[in-house]
């Protein structure tokens, strides 16, 4: 007998590929390749008989069997599948779709779960049906299969179908009366043949109720059909017998050897007999059914082979538009990024910051307006250029999915200190000791002494405490001293912040940079589990 685990690599893959499929329950192929599957794990050597309804295939069972096993009648009654195996005594066994199971002696319980109810229907809750039956054959761990009969219902013929995939050696038994009908040669051909089932047994059932020279075309006519399903069969054991079932079930029943000889059975049980023999070790009916089978499998998946290589291939043309629109997009924002940091050191350089605010500035300081000069003109131009600069990074940041970086931060410097020139001694004097530090910068009257300071709209005035004799000089040249003394102090205060804000612009320089590139183009899980599933079906479908 085949061993099972022999064809567990087998089965591994021919269950991989069923759920790689995905195919949808009812499938067609869906039910072969289970079917197929638990062909492969049974060891016994299973025989299924089956035929159209009334041909006579339960009533052949039971003479075979020598007592009733399996339901007879004159009406179409199997409705499930019935698997006759060996056990000490004839006990039925019915296994229900919830996992209950009902245990009885003899086969009374098969009026109530295995044959048609009065619509003709099988019954849905039924998973199995087993009868055990204490026959020699059967104890050499042969198993017969009973099948419902075809030309009926449609959930009968699917069950039927099914359950020829699972067995190692098919039984078709034929009316004589009505010799190959439409229905017969599509079934053979469909059923059969299509799925590498190619070992069949004919028996032709009635040829006791024909006319000699009927009964000598049946002959001829069945010869010819099976020829085709020789595969495997020795030379010297047909495939074609004439059995009286119902004779032969009486003679059986009664004890009557002779009359029982006289029925065809015992020919075509001891086939049956060299069959199993011969065929027990073999596995070319396993092959050649799997070859069939993985053929269909093969394919469905190269159907799914091409579709999911053409949504890879898309999913990859998705992928690298959106690389080369990032590489676009990261070209732009480079471009946006550079120029706007290159038209900010341009604004950023000393002589044409001098050029703008020195004037400005120096007016600012010398009306006391610095805060409000610094707040109004410069940190406003600074922001605005902080703003252009900052507007292609996070733009890079929104574009590409990243979190943006830590915005630019430019220091303003410290108030600037203006350092007036001291009133020359006519000025002084003038005053009473009082002196008037700037009378044209109305910064106020500050004690006199060697060093005074005030601290006046943001800025330091210090006076200078230099005690070397001044030249003796005019009020309009002091106060062409003083005005040089604001241009001084701004053009100072404009220098630091000009250092500052280059420096500032040189550490921020590759926090942007790495804002604004774009990041590696990575597959996305789209790609990565097309490409997963197309080595999968591709792998499975070599080694199939």
């Amino acid at each position: 007998m085949q061993k099972p685990e022999q064809y567990q690599n087998l089965i591994n893959y021919l269950q991989t590929a069923l759920a790689m499929l995905e195919l949808e329950p009812e499938s067609q192929l869906k039910k072969d390749v289970n079917s197929i599957c638990d062909f492969l794990a049974n060891p016994t050597f299973k025989i299924a008989v089956f035929a159209p309804f009334n041909y006579g295939k339960s009533t052949l069972l039971n003479a075979l069997l020598g007592k009733k096993t399996v339901p007879i009648d004159i009406i179409p009654t199997t409705g499930a599948a019935i698997s006759v195996k060996y056990g000490e005594e004839l006990q039925t066994k019915i296994t229900l779709k919830d996992g209950k199971e009902i245990n009885e002696e003899g086969i009374g319980v098969l009026k109530r779960y295995a044959i048609l109810d009065e619509n003709r229907r099988m019954r849905d809750d039924v998973a199995a049906v087993d009868v055990f039956c204490p026959h020699p054959f059967l104890q050499t761990g042969v198993e017969f299969l009973d099948l419902p009969g075809t030309d009926d219902r449609e959930a009968q013929e699917m069950l039927v179908r099914d359950k020829l995939l699972t067995a190692n050696l098919i039984v078709q038994v034929l009316d004589a009366r009505k010799l190959m009908t439409l229905n017969e040669r599509e079934n053979l051909r469909d059923w059969l043949l299509d799925r590498g089932i190619n070992t069949v047994v004919f028996v032709v059932n009635f040829m006791n109720l024909l006319e000699p020279e009927d009964q000598k075309e049946v002959s001829n006519r069945m010869r010819f059909v099976a020829e085709s399903f020789r595969f495997d069969l020795p030379a010297n054991i047909s495939n074609l017998y004439r059995v009286d079932a119902l004779p032969a079930l009486r003679a059986r029943l009664k004890g009557e050897t002779s009359a029982a000889q006289t029925t065809g059975l015992a020919a075509f049980e001891s086939a049956l007999q060299s069959i199993v023999a011969e065929q027990g070790e073999k596995t070319s009916v396993s092959v050649r059914r799997v070859e069939a089978i993985a053929s269909q499998i093969r394919q469905a998946m190269q159907v799914q082979i091409e579709t999911a290589t053409a949504k890879l291939n898309a999913a990859r043309e998705k992928l690298e538009a959106k690389k080369s629109i990032q590489q676009r997009a990261e070209k732009l924002v480079k471009q946006g990024f550079q120029s706007s940091n290159s038209d900010f050191q341009s604004w950023l350089y000393l002589p044409k910051l001098l050029e703008a605010y020195q004037t400005e500035l120096a007016a600012a300081l010398e009306e006391r307006r610095f805060d409000s000069w610094r707040s109004e003109t410069l940190r406003s131009e600074v922001v605005q250029w902080q703003e252009k600069l900052m507007e292609w990074v996070n733009k890079a940041g929104e574009f590409f999915d990243i979190e943006k970086p830590e915005q630019i931060t430019i220091a303003f410097p410290e108030p600037p200190k203006v350092l007036l020139p001291p009133p020359p001694p006519s000025v002084a004097k003038k005053s009473g000791g009082i002196m008037p530090l700037a009378i044209a910068a109305g910064i106020g009257w500050l004690l006199g002494g060697p060093a005074i300071a005030a601290v006046v709209g943001g800025a330091t005035y210090l006076l200078s405490d230099s005690k070397e004799q001044q030249p003796t000089v005019s009020p309009e040249e002091y106060q062409q001293q003083v005005k040089q003394a604001y241009s001084d102090a701004a053009k100072d205060y404009l220098q630091d912040f000009s250092d500052r804000a280059f420096a500032s612009l040189q550490k921020y320089e590759p926090v942007a940079e790495k804002a604004i590139n774009a990041p590696p183009t990575r597959t996305s899980l789209e790609v990565e589990k097309l490409e997963n599933q197309l080595a999968l079906l591709n792998n499975l479908s070599e080694n199939l």
